[in-house]
């Protein structure tokens, strides 16, 4: 699987360059250059919810994801994420279980020549919780070692994120579809592929200054060059 993810962030990377290779260049006006875009939405997003827990297929988890992102008008873009699963029952090993995702990444723009449809990579880091209540029973990956039977089982961890999304701005609305998976400790030092999400929503687009144009106002205030 490793190597099927290495093909894929290779691919993103190369039509990244052969997509922005083809943009026609455009004199900024002096209001692009003091102002940016924040985009902040909400959609739908599934998960398998750590695939060394998962004992069964076709049964990923469903939630609401919460993003908000700054900057666009140049290569790099950057945005938080806060991702909510609905509980759900891994019968009969898990019961309730309960998982959120807090992130942020760094997303590479890549601009179709309508400069309204964008493909985008990126990388960043995520915090991840889960909890749920373990049994024990038809413990084939032998989860016995690492967590009691019959108990509640709360479990942390950082995960490396990778992923590419897709989006389409109609006016100040945008819709946007991504998939990312995360890398993250498994057992000791050993690294693994811990989570496959994928999902789609909206974000609706607004104007707002530049971090580096708000900074410069502040000290022109105060007589500072």
């Amino acid at each position: 699987m490793i190597k099927y993810l290495v093909y894929i962030i290779a691919f993103c990377f190369l039509g990244s360059g052969i997509i922005k290779a083809n943009d026609t260049p455009r004199r900024k006006t002096k209001s692009e250059m003091v102002k940016t875009n924040f985009e902040a939405g909400a959609g739908i997003m599934g998960s398998v919810l750590y695939l060394s827990r998962n004992i069964k297929e076709d049964n990923d988890a469903l939630g609401y994801t919460f993003v908000a992102n700054y900057g666009g008008h140049k290569l790099l873009r950057y945005s938080i994420q806060y991702t909510y699963y609905k509980p759900i029952n891994i019968e009969p090993t898990w019961y309730t279980i309960r998982a959120n995702t807090f992130e942020f990444n760094t997303e590479i723009l890549a601009r179709f020549p309508n400069n309204k449809t964008y493909l985008y990579p990126f990388l960043g880091l995520s915090y991840n919780t889960f909890k749920g209540y373990f049994t024990g029973a038809n413990d084939y990956l032998n989860l016995r070692e690492t967590y009691r039977p019959n108990t509640n089982v709360i479990n942390n961890w950082l995960g490396l994120n990778l992923g590419t999304g897709f989006e389409h701005a109609f006016g100040p609305v945008v819709i946007f579809f991504d998939y990312r998976m995360r890398i993250g400790r498994e057992r000791g030092w050993s690294f693994n592929i811990m989570d496959v999400c994928y999902g789609g929503g909206l974000r609706v687009k607004l104007f707002m200054p530049t971090f580096k144009s708000i900074f410069h106002g502040w000290r022109n205030r105060y007589g500072r060059t």
